[in-house]
């Protein structure tokens, strides 16, 4: 997968991807031929952005032709020879990024070879080969790695560029002397050059599609381990090898669990891990037996590094190895079913660490990644799981929360309802059955259903081939205490936060669970349409709808089921209280329900309560005051918020204290930072005494709070204070500290200093350029109209940073950060001017976004007012 990264993520609230595509032609290769292997030679110049290549391609003929059409994208062809000497004429389709190769005479059926010799770039986003410069105590330092996911392998050599197309990979290359060289496979033979450099020669890959090749070359640390058979590396720049010990020790209880879950044992002889200074529109890249990183997401630093970094860390690292199985060793047979390695690794990655770490109480942090993903399926251009993509520029749209958090939700459900026993003896089958091959999402579903009896099919069916979030309506809760049993009448509708997406009616077959609070029975029923169905449920009360939150859907209650619920509120499990805070902040902001039931939920929940549920209320708490701000009833409302917030941060103080939890010290962060945006004159001072402190000495802060000092600092910063941290950043001796301190820079109130930092961050000499287009999406967060216009006044300049899986989503991404109509009309003319056909859904959903915003100011705001008016 591609793990988004932390800008991709935020950025992907506006952009739904490649949604409804008509059923026209793919913009598939010819099937008048197959790849069999590729014999790769490279010798990259990293001076000259350039690298020289051979290729030998080896295929099969299926159909008796004169020309073999691959794909190739900023590729010199300087001669292509058919094995029996004959020269090819050589066709370049540069927009179609095809090459034909035509002989004069017609190939007949079986297997032929071409050897080509050309030449490439070695770019500076992170597409193809790239580049990462990076700064070292010793200097500027670079290193090359490839991203090849979706369609970008075709940069590295002429290919069958398609997932369906597998084949094996014998990859050489001729490195400097000096440097290291890594890919998917292990070096099997080095031989010295007589200019001093050495060819390696990797062992050959197994047969995997061309996304998943590997190649990296730079000043290498590698630490490993042999687990089971199998030798576990994580590879670093030099010097920091230590620093991913937390990956490597994680990775091989990982690997035990996915061995048992799959049936299936990891096939190869390696996995390295490999850390890349710098930054893209993703966090890490699943290469089999290669997987490529950022380096926050892999390695911990110990200047820097919180309890919210490693767990991450630990996700990302599940969430990819699990794609060693779900994408690599099977893979989907075309980019409409993405999600079929994307939801899998999500849901892979939260179940594995549920075994591991049931502290971390995983289950429950997912609820975010559900919401994220009824963000975006809550509007008319959503698009379904399994969606019609045509071509690659499609395919990157389609690396959203759709694919990834509403894949895993729906898996999650699906497993709840057939039960975890034959769920994964249907993923087991499946394994076996596809191993080295390719599939779509059907080819599962029936595997899970052999092994339930369960009518897994049609609930998939309607889950991932329809768009959009269903609603189960609580209309009633009669309780029979005689019997003691409650009967709820129940509807289903479909949640939207637009006009368009609420008249649309759809129907789902919705897995819908119930039990009384605080009972341990839990009644079952299947939901559909619109008239109203009935479910009985053991005891009387309260009934709570969709138990621990394994259902994808939106539950609205009736004033009185609901008036139970927050009396009961104390008797729900964790899972049950989030999920109920997260529908009523969200039902209150699209006016399906009173938004003051959110306010009221937060008076239930006790400051000294579950630690991740207390940092999620401190993160909805500082959302909703970004909403609030310049509007009537501000201060009202943060006297609120800060009336909840302060005796949550009393319990936990500004220090870690001795035995806590890792959630707690994640949760306080939240809550100072929530308080920092409030402008808590206590939190303030004391985040810039400790910055104070951090410029004199850097160790005098814990990494624990470095980061979020840091942020304060910048958020609060006076022009003195800019400039310190300025002055950090180019001093900055490592990637992950001159990030921090720019990141920092990001998040400046002052508009004087904002515009400042817009230069530091189009400044190459202080800012990797990698780096730039993500800190000033950042900024769009506290300056959208700034940002906005910014971008629209040198678009081509910013652009050109952008790395594939970015290029049609930035722009949309930016304006979704205002709140003002205006933008919306001016990012809709823009599209129509600059953007492609196949970006119409991302702008939708990002002007949809904005609109939606300015109506929650408009209509909802008045309604907690006067619920806070009332309160006092």
């Amino acid at each position: 997968m591609k793990s988004l990264s932390l800008f991709a993520s935020a950025i992907a609230l506006a952009a739904a991807g490649a949604a409804n595509a008509s059923e026209a032609a793919r913009d598939v290769l010819p099937a008048t031929a197959a790849p069999v292997s590729y014999d790769i030679v490279l010798t990259p110049d990293m001076a000259a952005k350039t690298f020289a290549g051979e290729a030998r391609l080896t295929f099969n003929v299926k159909k008796k032709t004169d020309r073999i059409v691959v794909n190739g994208a900023d590729l010199t062809i300087a001669s292509a020879t058919l094995e029996t000497g004959e020269a090819a004429t050589v066709e370049v389709d540069k927009e179609g990024e095809k090459i034909a190769f035509v002989f004069a005479k017609p190939l007949k059926k079986g297997e032929h070879r071409i050897d080509v010799v050309y030449a490439g770039k070695i770019y500076d986003q992170a597409a193809g080969l790239f580049i990462s410069t990076y700064p070292t105590a010793s200097g500027q330092k670079s290193m090359l790695a490839t991203q090849f996911e979706p369609g970008d392998a075709r940069k590295l050599a002429p290919m069958w560029d398609e997932p369906a197309h597998k084949a094996v990979f014998n990859v050489s290359a001729i490195a400097p002397e000096g440097m290291d060289v890594v890919s998917n496979m292990p070096v099997e033979k080095q031989t010295p050059q007589e200019d001093g450099a050495v060819r390696y020669d990797f062992a050959a890959s197994p047969k995997m599609s061309s996304y998943l090749l590997y190649f990296g070359m730079g000043d290498l640390d590698r630490i490993a381990a042999d687990h089971d058979g199998i030798e576990l590396g994580i590879v670093t720049q030099a010097g920091d090898g230590e620093k991913g010990r937390y990956a490597l020790e994680e990775t091989g209880d990982i690997l035990d669990y996915y061995h048992d879950y799959f049936g299936v044992k990891y096939p190869l002889p390696k996995l390295d891990q490999i850390a890349v200074p710098g930054a893209g529109g993703f966090g890490a890249m699943e290469n089999w037996g290669a997987i490529l990183y950022f380096e926050p997401v892999l390695l911990l630093d110990p200047k820097l590094s919180t309890a919210a970094d490693k767990q991450r860390i630990f996700s990302v690292v599940a969430h990819e190895v699990a794609h060693q199985w779900f994408g690599d060793l099977v893979t989907m047979q075309w980019w409409d079913d993405l999600w079929l390695n994307e939801g899998y690794a999500s849901w892979m990655e939260t179940k594995v660490a549920d075994v591991l770490h049931p502290e971390w109480n995983p289950w429950l942090q997912s609820l975010g990644g559900k919401e994220y993903a009824f963000s975006l399926d809550s509007v008319a251009s959503t698009h379904p799981v399994v969606q019609t993509v045509r071509n690659i520029g499609e395919a990157t749209l389609a690396f959203d929360a759709i694919t990834y958090q509403k894949g895993e939700a729906v898996i999650r459900m699906i497993e709840a309802y057939v039960g975890e026993e034959a769920f994964r003896n249907g993923v087991r089958s499946y394994m076996a059955k596809h191993a080295y091959g390719n599939t779509v999402s059907g080819d599962l579903w029936r595997e899970v259903q052999a092994a339930s009896d369960a009518p897994v099919t049609d609930i998939a069916r309607d889950f991932t081939t329809q768009p959009g979030v269903p609603m189960i309506y609580v209309d009633s809760v009669a309780c029979d205490e005689a019997k003691n049993v409650s009967t709820v009448t129940l509807r289903q509708g479909r949640y939207g936060t637009d006009a368009a997406s609420k008249e649309k009616t759809l129907a789902w077959r919705t897995p819908v669970t119930a039990a009384a609070i605080g009972g341990e029975a839990v009644a079952r029923a299947t939901i559909s349409g619109g008239a109203p169905q009935t479910m009985t449920v053991e005891g009387c009360g309260g009934v709570n709808i969709n138990v621990d939150e394994t259902g994808y859907f939106r539950t609205l209650y009736a004033d009185e089921p609901f008036e139970a619920m927050k009396n009961g509120f104390a008797s729900l499990s964790g899972n049950d209280q989030l999920g109920l805070i997260y529908d009523s902040y969200a039902l209150g902001a699209s006016n399906d329900a009173p938004f003051a039931r959110f306010l009221a939920l937060v008076d239930e929940t006790p400051a000294d309560g579950d630690a991740y549920i207390v940092g999620a209320v401190a993160s909805s708490l500082a959302r909703l005051n970004e909403t609030f701000k310049g509007e009537p009833g501000a201060d009202l409302y943060a006297a609120f918020a800060r009336d909840w917030l302060k005796p949550a941060f009393a319990r936990v103080g500004w220090d870690a204290k001795p035995g806590e939890s890792e959630n707690e010290a994640v949760t306080r962060t939240k809550l100072i930072g929530a308080l920092a945006s409030m402008d808590d004159k206590a939190v303030v001072a004391e985040a810039r005494k400790r910055f104070a402190s951090y410029v004199k000495n850097q160790n005098s802060v814990s990494p624990a709070l470095a980061r979020t000092v840091l942020s304060i600092a910048g958020a609060k910063a006076d022009r003195k204070t800019f400039d310190q941290l300025l002055t950090l950043a180019k001093n900055a001796k490592t990637p992950r500290e001159q990030r921090t301190y720019l990141s920092a820079l990001a998040d400046v109130e002052d508009e004087a200093l904002a515009q400042r930092a817009i230069d530091v961050f189009f400044d190459k000499e202080i800012t990797p350029v990698q780096l730039a287009p993500r800190l000033f999406g950042q900024l769009a967060g506290e300056h959208p109209r700034m940002v906005w216009d910014y971008y629209r006044a040198n678009r081509e300049k910013i652009d050109a940073l952008l790395d594939p899986l970015e290029n049609l989503r930035f722009g949309p991404g930016i304006a979704s950060a205002s709140s003002d109509p205006a933008v919306a009309d001016e990012l809709e003319a823009f599209a129509a001017e600059y953007l492609p056909e196949s970006a119409k859904p991302t702008v939708a959903t990002a002007a949809t976004r904005i609109r939606f915003a300015a109506a929650v100011k408009e209509k909802q705001l008045p309604q907690l007012v006067e619920w806070l008016e009332a309160r006092n």
